[in-house]
């Protein structure tokens, strides 16, 4: 036998040999084989499976927030909208999410889930919009305390004081500054979060409306400034727009801001003024009743603020509060 026989026939022994060990050596020694339990399989790659979901959902691990590119996808909003509603249920602060603009794709939503959607979305930047009036009641207050004149000033031009232009704030009496504080606590207050909601259900159609995706417009406010608005597409030579801005929380602001100064809804500041005086609650379904010069339909606006409160509930999302910051 040649060197390279000799070489291909041991070769041939060792392949057998190992093939032999591997065949037969587990049983022929006696050495348990290991089992292989599909269920068990199953389970620990769902285990896996679940978890990676949990990571990827950003909001679950990031103090319930979603990042700006989750906000047009359908599954991280419907999931983060119902985990903010099931936090209203269960008495625990809203997280300070603020949406600044309403998904695009809201329109392609179920009628429940986009109401769901809707809500979510609105109720912290509706609940900020309010916070933001009592921390300006609080500075208002400190002015007045320190005497700033500068910051009494600016209240009351941005609260619309009554006779703004005639007064001499450099030289006022203890009288005038008494008469000016008395109406400034007056204006600078809270809006129901029950209204808030409702109005905006109407005037953005669940926030499907043109106005409220092409310019954030959330409650129909006017504006007669040729470049700070969008005209309506039935009237395109009217001579208003609808005013648009940057965000949604501008937006609600503005809003807010409406409420607390233009002269159409003084009855409703003096109704909020004296229930808050009266220590009793103010509720966005009484306060509604003082809004039918908000629409060219009158009181039958009215009814369909309050109807909306009615039907959809609103009145729970009334004493919600924020995370802390």
């Amino acid at each position: 036998m040649n060197s390279r026989s000799y070489h291909d026939f041991f070769f041939l022994i060792i392949v057998f040999l190992l093939l032999l060990f591997g065949f037969l050596g587990p049983s022929f020694w006696k050495i348990p084989q290991a089992e292989f339990k599909i269920s068990q399989f199953q389970k620990i790659f769902n285990e896996v499976i679940v978890n990676d979901i949990k990571k990827s959902t950003k909001f679950e691990i990031n103090k319930n927030y979603l990042s700006s590119d989750q906000f047009d996808d359908k599954i991280s909003v419907l999931q983060w909208s119902q985990f903010i509603l099931n936090n209203v249920n269960n008495k625990i602060p809203i997280a300070r999410m603020y949406f600044p603009y309403i998904p695009r794709n809201i329109s392609e939503y179920e009628t429940k889930k986009k109401k769901t959607v809707f809500i979510a979305i609105l109720l912290p930047i509706a609940l900020r919009g309010n916070e933001l009036v009592l921390q300006q009641r609080k500075h208002m207050k400190i002015a007045f305390d320190k005497n700033n004149i500068n910051q009494i000033e600016y209240f009351s031009k941005k609260y619309r004081v009554s006779n703004f232009k005639n007064i001499e704030f450099s030289n006022l009496d203890e009288s005038e500054l008494n008469k000016i504080k008395a109406e400034l606590l007056m204006k600078i207050n809270t809006i129901p979060i029950s209204m808030i909601l409702s109005q905006a259900i109407i005037e953005s159609g669940w926030g499907s409306s043109r106005f409220a995706q092409e310019g954030n417009a959330l409650f129909g406010e006017w504006t007669w400034k040729n470049n700070d608005g969008i005209k309506p597409q039935q009237n395109l030579k009217a001579n208003f727009s609808v005013k648009n801005f940057k965000n949604l929380l501008d937006s609600v602001n503005s809003y807010i801001l409406n409420l607390n100064t233009h002269p159409a809804y003084n009855e409703l500041r003096k109704y909020r003024s004296l229930q808050l005086h009266m220590g009793n609650t103010v509720t966005g379904y009484e306060m509604a009743n003082f809004l039918q010069k908000y629409a060219e339909i009158g009181y039958e606006y009215v009814t369909k603020v309050t109807n909306m409160i009615k039907i959809n509930k609103l009145n729970k999302f009334e004493n919600l509060k924020l995370e802390n910051f």
